[in-house]
């Protein structure tokens, strides 16, 4: 769906009882909203990123600015930092409280991976949830998948009437259960695939 169709969908719809459906930037902002809490509840893209240990040197953050982390941010926000595995494909697992030897690498920031034993030249695959990039008014394509449509707009719908007073405030709490029934469809009809396919092992060229 192309962010123009919304916005027509939005003002005859969900925005119709308001005026602020001619409001472009207002519509942006609420749509940008209801795209990163429908990432945040579905697993929709996951991404990889590699970090290359370096010599005394502990914790690698997952910005794009880090030299020895490799990570393509152009057009994603990192959400959660889910696995880490090494050259063989094994998972070190994350913040593993049951880790007796205390080994388990731990993220003490949303982006930032902490070894506790290293060695310079090894290289660690790091999945992540990401979410895209805001849209702008220029964004051609709004990135939801038709099963999430739906609860796009309830969410928009939500939004826009939040701190409302009157019918609009039970508008706003009908929104909000249209979204939420709307998820749980979606969920249980298996529409949306929650664990995508990975690879977790390295590229040959990278380890023979």
């Amino acid at each position: 769906m192309l962010v123009s169709e919304l916005i027509t969908k939005l003002n005859y719809s969900e925005l119709k009882q308001l005026n602020i459906g001619s409001d472009d930037t207002a519509c942006i902002s609420m749509i940008n909203d209801g795209i990163l809490e429908i990432y945040k509840r579905f697993n929709l893209w996951q991404a990889e990123a590699t970090i290359t240990i370096a010599a005394d040197k502990y914790i690698y953050a997952l910005d794009g600015v880090d030299a020895d982390v490799s990570i393509d941010l152009s057009d994603k926000v990192l959400l959660h930092i889910e696995e880490i595995y090494n050259a063989d494909g094994d998972s070190l697992g994350l913040n593993d409280e049951n880790d007796t030897d205390g080994l388990t690498p731990a993220t003490p920031y949303f982006n930032q991976v902490e070894f506790i034993e290293i060695t310079a030249g090894d290289v660690y695959s790091v999945i992540y949830r990401a979410a895209p990039i805001p849209l702008t008014l220029t964004t051609d394509v709004v990135p939801i998948p038709p099963p999430m449509q739906e609860a796009l707009m309830s969410y928009i719908g939500f939004r826009a009437h939040t701190g409302q007073d009157g019918h609009e405030a039970l508008e706003n709490n009908t929104h909000w259960k249209r979204f939420k029934a709307s998820c749980d469809r979606v969920d249980f009809l298996g529409l949306i695939a929650q664990d995508s396919m990975v690879s977790h092992k390295f590229d040959n060229n990278i380890f023979p």
